[in-house]
């Protein structure tokens, strides 16, 4: 496992007066003119944060932002590294992460950001038809009393490992059906694609092991081949080894984002013995860069 603070050298601070002014100017007006340095800087930290090592990158100094004003600074910002997509069937662009009071795969629609469990590693989206996001952000905007931990691992030092084992690695770029989690009408109850996948000039993964399971319990999808199988536990216990794993724990007022394509990433359990206003809250907005790959040229289906 790196550091106890693993966000130490890419951790940016936002001044106060300019989060709060684009917190206020609302979701479309930080594109003017007075926030082009800005948004240059938000796009130059996805080139050299997300498009190389580590794969991820914090705004910090945020923690005067009211709720509300959190909640328009994290659409806000997202928009200026790339086009923000829907969460669900309504098309919300932002969503709260926190615990309630459900478990992973309860249900039709029980997800991981409905929990407070902790481990299940995974990608988000891999679950949802359509355009998937490149990036995801989130906000801490309240965090737990225990636990929370993010934990991250980058997938170039997977590939390093599954390049020994060449039969498992051709099973992970089979295609695999995920359970969508959703039972609204008109919506497949599953969606295919590979666990690994190589497009547009790198390495992708998309992954959530209990959704592939629920996926292939439909009576109309072909149950996981033995091959398959064997390849999931050995990318399953991969993911389990610390050395491999990163872990850190946002702060309240930090906001993160993420490369989606190359961070397998989860969280430690968290508690919240005594909540206060509701307890954990995360807001997450899920963002598209270019077909092409090239995050830094963009300025402006749930988990």
């Amino acid at each position: 496992m790196n550091s106890n603070d693993p966000f130490s050298t890419v951790r940016h601070p936002v001044d106060r007066t300019l989060a709060t002014a684009v917190a206020e100017s609302g979701e479309e007006d930080v594109r003017a003119d007075r926030y082009r340095e800005f948004g240059e800087s938000i796009r130059q930290y996805v080139r050299r944060h997300l498009d190389a090592r580590p794969g991820y990158f914090v705004l910090g100094g945020l923690d005067h932002l009211t709720e509300e004003q959190a909640r328009r600074f994290t659409v806000a910002v997202s928009r200026l590294a790339g086009d923000l997509l829907p969460q669900d069937g309504a098309g919300a662009l932002l969503r709260d992460v926190r615990d309630r009071g459900v478990r992973l795969g309860e249900g039709a629609t029980g997800r991981y950001s409905d929990s407070r469990q902790g481990g299940s590693l995974h990608t988000d989206a891999a679950h949802r038809p359509g355009r998937l996001p490149d990036i995801f952000t989130l906000f801490c905007f309240r965090q737990a009393s225990s636990g929370g931990a993010l934990v991250t691992v980058h997938v170039s030092d997977l590939l390093e490992i599954l390049r020994a084992h060449p039969e498992e690695l051709a099973a992970l770029r089979l295609p695999v059906h995920f359970d969508t989690r959703d039972d609204t009408p008109g919506v497949p109850l599953t969606t295919e694609r590979p666990v690994l996948e190589f497009r547009g000039g790198r390495e992708r993964m998309y992954y959530l092991r209990d959704y592939i399971e629920i996926g292939h319990r439909h009576p109309h999808v072909p149950p996981l081949t033995p091959e398959q199988v064997k390849a999931l536990d050995l990318l399953d216990s991969l993911l389990d080894r610390r050395d491999l794993q990163t872990h850190g724990r946002l702060a309240p007022g930090e906001m993160i984002f993420i490369d989606n394509r190359s961070i397998v990433h989860g969280r430690t359990a968290f508690d919240d013995e005594e909540p206060v206003d509701g307890g954990r809250l995360m807001l997450r907005t899920w963002i598209g860069l270019p077909e092409h790959g090239e995050g830094a040229a963009a300025a402006g289906a749930v988990l």
